[in-house]
């Protein structure tokens, strides 16, 4: 499994982390050399080849900086009565020997050797991460200058490509500047004088912060690249815990005063604030922030046939609930109060069920860790709250 350290060899990721981690742009330069190109031409098409997967949504096909309209590469006689039209391969191939450009979104879906990048990105760090992978021609520009929504790595898998990386960045941008004539005209108008340009070749790494304007064209001959997009949460990410979170207090579920009560209207937002600032800075609190952050991660599906395993059952053998403390998240049942940290929420939903598997634990609750969900399964079969059992097959 490659680690970020492998990923961005030969630069060294704790000064990566340190100076350009959501600071500023680096390419990083590999002379040609391809260390585990997870996405080689012959891999790219095994993975067009897949059709079932491919539709206007997953596969978008440009041509002069413009995308092209679904009935020039879709199949729109199949198309169902709701959701996206499916490609069609002979459309998309004429269009390409035209010159167009091609865009294969989530790419992480259909290729193993590019899905493992993305979840080491997801883990390193804490972020959602995935993969869409362009494909353009001799001297072509797909797309003219930009800023994305989140942080990218670009890997140069195959051929040329040059980038212009401009001095301006946008302020931890949320939304899309909206497509049209207008809008291309701002971006170039505000995009600062060039910061530097470079020649990406077959095994080279270019990292963009969030915001950071640039562009690229294609060399003399074909380019295809793969650019992992890593979106950590961010501050706005925090309302729906605190909506879920405060709902357990009564002042925030009864009615506001009166609109044309101004003096009793400040008071009872004072004390909303005061509410919302304890749990703010509450370590339960940041429990439910690092599970929110480690949701935002996706497990590979692990298979190892023909090797099988026996799934471990449970009983629920007293009745309880979780309870949210200051300082830490508790399992009551009976007259004892178990810590249960991170892992309350698949400690509420177990104490719900009658009987349960561990592997069926794990599967409603994937971004908790496995040794955590097993040193709180031990804390409750010790309490007598849970017992190993048998199911008969």
């Amino acid at each position: 499994m490659v680690t970020f350290a492998e990923f961005i060899a030969p630069f060294d990721p704790v000064e990566f982390k340190a100076r350009y981690y959501g600071k500023q742009p680096l390419h990083i330069g590999r002379q040609g050399r391809i260390a585990g190109n997870p996405l080689p031409w012959p891999r790219f098409n095994q993975a067009l080849d897949l059709n079932a997967y491919w539709n206007e949504d997953t596969l978008k096909v440009f041509y002069r900086s413009r995308a092209a309209l679904r009935e020039s590469y879709c199949d729109l006689g199949r198309a169902p009565t709701s959701g996206p039209a499916p490609v069609d391969p002979i459309k998309v191939n004429a269009l390409l020997g035209l010159g167009a450009s091609l865009v294969a979104n989530h790419v992480h879906n259909v290729c193993p050797e590019v899905a493992a990048v993305a979840r080491m990105l997801q883990r390193e760090f804490a972020a959602g991460c995935g993969a869409n992978v362009y494909c353009s021609f001799s001297e072509v520009q797909a797309f003219g200058t930009h800023f994305d929504l989140h942080d990218v790595f670009a890997y140069q898998a195959e051929g040329e490509k040059l980038w212009h990386v401009y001095e301006a960045r946008a302020d931890n941008p949320v939304n899309p500047v909206p497509p049209g004539d207008e809008a291309e005209k701002w971006l170039v108008d505000t995009r600062g004088k060039l910061l530097f340009e470079v020649v990406m070749r077959p095994g080279d790494l270019l990292y963009l912060p969030r915001g950071q304007y640039h562009d690229a064209i294609t060399g003399e001959g074909a380019s295809l690249h793969v650019t992992y997009w890593v979106k950590p949460a961010t501050g706005l990410s925090l309302f729906k815990l605190l909506e879920t979170a405060l709902a357990g207090e009564s002042d925030f579920r009864a009615y506001l005063p009166a609109a044309d009560d101004a003096a009793a209207l400040r008071e009872r937002l004072a004390l909303l604030s005061r509410h919302m600032a304890r749990l703010l800075g509450s370590p339960s609190f940041a429990i439910d922030v690092r599970n929110m952050q480690r949701g935002l991660a996706t497990a590979a599906a692990g298979f190892e046939l023909p090797q099988q395993r026996r799934p471990q059952y449970y009983a629920t053998a007293m009745r309880g609930r979780v309870l949210r403390r200051a300082e830490d998240f508790v399992a009551v049942v009976g007259q004892q109060e178990i810590p249960v940290g991170n892992a309350y929420p698949a400690v509420a939903w177990l104490l719900g069920r009658r009987a349960f598997s561990f592997e069926e634990l794990r599967a409603q609750h994937p971004f908790a860790d496995v040794e955590e969900l097993r040193a709180v399964l031990e804390r409750l079969v010790r309490a007598g709250a849970v017992v190993p059992t048998e199911i008969a097959s």
